[in-house]
């Protein structure tokens, strides 16, 4: 517990608060408490931003997502440098539909050491169906929108419902876009794989909404949500 601790202090292992409602954060902190019954607790401390503070308020208790290899790659190192990580759910998402995303993000030219896909384990009670993407800015035009939708349409298709959970759950979507220190999520949350498609499609949209705001500029980053009426990117304030 103690190097997991370590890892997630230190960015090594990508942990998100609360992702449900994308609670906006920065300078995480991990430690081990050591209790009186032999059982000891990760605490984890945060900034969050102050828009963001009603949701500790509704919602109790908070969830926390974080990201593993498959079992594939146990034992491969993890890449330091990857272009594009994607990673979904383990409930929902067995390792094989990430596998067969993989193959379509490398059909399309996506270098394989510049790639990297992982499962996300939720800590809640009833896990949502999450896919994940990081992405860096200049592999987004040369890959384009379409074999990253393709990867998506893959996960989609290949999702499962585990025990407990909800057949007719919505699939929250976030595709996080960095440029250096600056960085924008897209998110998108529904049950309607056509919806998805338009927003993926539209992610240079998102993109220009990000490069043209100053306040992206912040390196805890900026979230933008589709808005299915519109059709658009509504782009939310900055940490």
């Amino acid at each position: 517990m103690e190097a997991f601790a370590r890892r997630v202090t230190a960015g090594e292992v990508r942990l998100h608060a609360h992702h449900d409602n994308r609670v906006r954060m920065r300078d995480l902190m991990v430690d081990v408490i050591d209790g009186d019954d032999v059982v000891s607790e990760l605490r984890f401390e945060t900034d969050l931003h102050v828009e963001d503070r009603r949701w500790l308020r509704a919602i109790h208790p908070m969830s926390a997502s974080l990201m593993m290899p498959i079992a594939r790659d146990a034992q491969r190192p993890m890449l330091d440098n990857a272009a594009l990580s994607l990673s979904a759910d383990h409930a929902w998402f067995a390792d094989a539909v990430l596998i067969e995303a993989e193959q379509r993000l490398l059909a399309s030219g996506v270098e394989p050491d510049r790639l990297q896909v992982q499962r996300a384990l939720q800590f809640e009670f009833t896990p949502d169906p999450q896919i994940s993407v990081d992405i860096a800015l200049p592999l987004l035009p040369p890959l384009a929108v379409g074999p990253l939708w393709h990867a998506i349409e893959a996960l989609l298709a290949g999702r499962t419902t585990p025990e407990h959970g909800d057949v007719g759950a919505a699939t929250v979507i976030n595709v996080r876009i960095a440029d250096g220190d600056r960085a924008v999520t897209a998110v998108v949350v529904t049950a309607d794989e056509a919806v998805a498609e338009r927003a993926i499609r539209s992610l240079e949209q998102a993109v220009a909404s990000f490069l043209a705001d100053p306040a992206s500029s912040t390196p805890s980053g900026s979230v933008t949500l589709w808005d299915e009426d519109s059709s658009a990117w509504l782009l939310r304030a900055s940490c």
